[in-house]
């Protein structure tokens, strides 16, 4: 191999078929033991994108896309490639939830994760997830990760200003966005909300008698 080629990346030899096999058997080659490590990749897509969908439905819908179009991918840069990929299944979820929340289609509760996630650290009743994510998704990157950060994992509003490079008052007005947005689905988001309204007050800076 010529010094200047691209090493080969063992993962693309799941997606070539074999002697004898077609398109159609590249999907269970894919699914069994995911050599691809397509639920490492929809993970950190979820993180990165702070959004909050399925991560078992992400996965599922990441893996019949990437053996749909397997002859695409190219030695170049697999995990951009990858990348791409969950992006577009991520897109074609929150458009689907779109279209149920807007036709009425009755809401899976116990069988969505973020029934359990949304009800614990927000209270919000597990009949209500879906229309608060669909929600939810249509903020800024910006905004999503802000409250992740804020609300979710609890981290203080000087230390996200800081590390965004942003001000107080415009990480406390990107939270107020999506809380007010969120609402907006009919969730109920009492204590998430009064956290962050508090968060402007001068009483709780520690500032009132400086």
């Amino acid at each position: 191999m010529c010094a200047f080629d691209s090493p080969h990346d063992p993962r693309l030899d799941a997606l070539r078929p074999l002697e004898g096999e077609g398109v159609g058997d590249v999907l269970p080659r894919l699914v069994e033991g995911d050599p691809m490590e397509l639920l490492e990749v929809c993970a950190r897509y979820l993180a990165e994108e702070a959004l909050m969908l399925d991560l078992g439905r992400l996965h599922s819908r990441s893996l019949a896309i990437v053996a749909r179009r397997a002859a695409e991918a190219g030695e170049e840069d697999v995990e951009a490639w990858l990348g791409a990929r969950v992006g577009e299944a991520a897109d074609q979820l929150m458009y689907e939830e779109q279209l149920e929340e807007r036709m009425g289609f009755p809401a899976a509760r116990e069988d969505d994760p973020r029934s359990v996630l949304l009800m614990e650290t927000l209270g919000i009743e597990p009949a209500m997830a879906r229309g608060v994510s669909v929600s939810f998704h249509r903020m800024s990157v910006e905004g999503r990760k802000n409250f992740w950060r804020a609300v979710v994992a609890g981290e203080g509003i000087d230390g996200i200003a800081e590390e965004e490079g942003s001000t107080r008052e415009g990480v406390l007005s990107s939270l107020r966005g999506v809380i007010r947005s969120m609402s907006l689905s009919g969730a109920s988001l009492g204590g998430a909300s009064a956290s962050v309204v508090s968060e402007s007050e001068p009483g709780d800076t520690g500032q009132e008698n400086a």
